[in-house]
């Protein structure tokens, strides 16, 4: 199985001096490489040539991935968070994008992204016009949207996608609403997490829910949507149902936050 996280990856920096190579479609992979050992990862995204760019580099490479396809920009800045606990949960304190400002994909950038199985990307790059090329040789893409729910783009984004994560802080009659509407345009499964109040998904024909796994000591909520989503994806791709996939995320994001690291 190949897998590429696509698009916008950052440095998470903590006042403690804590430092991170991080991004949604990154943690997702992290934990699918320790998972499937028959996945094969790649990274394709820019940093700059600093330490911050060394630190991507060498996590990726640590973790198993492919870092071919990470573009290395001379004098660039590679983007880094500024992070800011609340209690136990992290708070994106201030975001410096640096390279990822201006990042597209290149011709081999795309002629690679085409070549994999799965596909993770996110808004958080000019990315809704290249999704119908990305995916027209069959790679199957999961796409995170956050919060971002009312961006104008989801329903474009949805025509051309397979499987789809928001973020919202409380299930509402909506959020149904908007899943199955997500679907109707042509996405195979859409989930919502609502932190520790479970998730739910829609594929279109049935709704499904899934309470919470609790976790033996909360440490840091960060990673926890990313871990939900590479246990879902799992689940997924080693043939189980939706409801099962949706407990084997729940399972590991329980995993997650109960360490500091958005992974292991």
């Amino acid at each position: 199985m190949k897998a590429a996280a696509v698009g916008f990856t950052c440095i998470d920096v903590y006042q403690d001096g804590r430092r991170y190579a991080t991004g949604n479609g990154v943690n997702v992979l992290f934990h699918l490489k320790k998972m499937r050992k028959d996945l094969e990862g790649a990274v394709v995204t820019a940093v700059g040539k600093d330490d911050y760019g060394q630190l991507m580099l060498d996590t990726c490479r640590d973790h198993g991935l492919d870092t071919s396809h990470i573009s290395v920009v001379e004098h660039g800045q590679t983007a880094f968070v500024e992070m800011r606990m609340n209690g136990k949960d992290r708070i994106h304190h201030r975001t410096e994008r640096g390279v990822i400002t201006d990042y597209t994909l290149s011709p081999s950038d795309l002629a690679f992204v085409q070549q994999q199985d799965l596909i993770h990307t996110d808004l958080s790059w000019q990315v809704t016009a290249h999704l119908p090329a990305m995916r027209e040789k069959g790679a199957k893409i999961y796409f995170d949207f956050s919060k971002r729910w009312q961006h104008p783009d989801v329903e474009e984004i949805c025509r051309n996608i397979h499987y789809g994560i928001f973020s919202f802080e409380e299930n509402t009659p909506e959020v149904a609403a908007l899943l199955q509407r997500g679907c109707a345009l042509g996405a195979e499964i859409l989930i919502a997490t609502f932190g520790d109040q479970g998730s739910m998904a829609c594929d279109g024909q049935k709704m499904y829910y899934q309470d919470i796994v609790p976790c033996k000591e909360l440490e840091n909520t960060c990673g926890a949507g990313d871990s939900f989503g590479a246990g879902f994806l799992n689940g997924l791709f080693s043939g189980q149902d939706i409801q099962t996939s949706m407990r084997m995320g729940a399972e590991l994001a329980a995993q997650v936050v109960g360490i500091f690291k958005p992974y292991f």
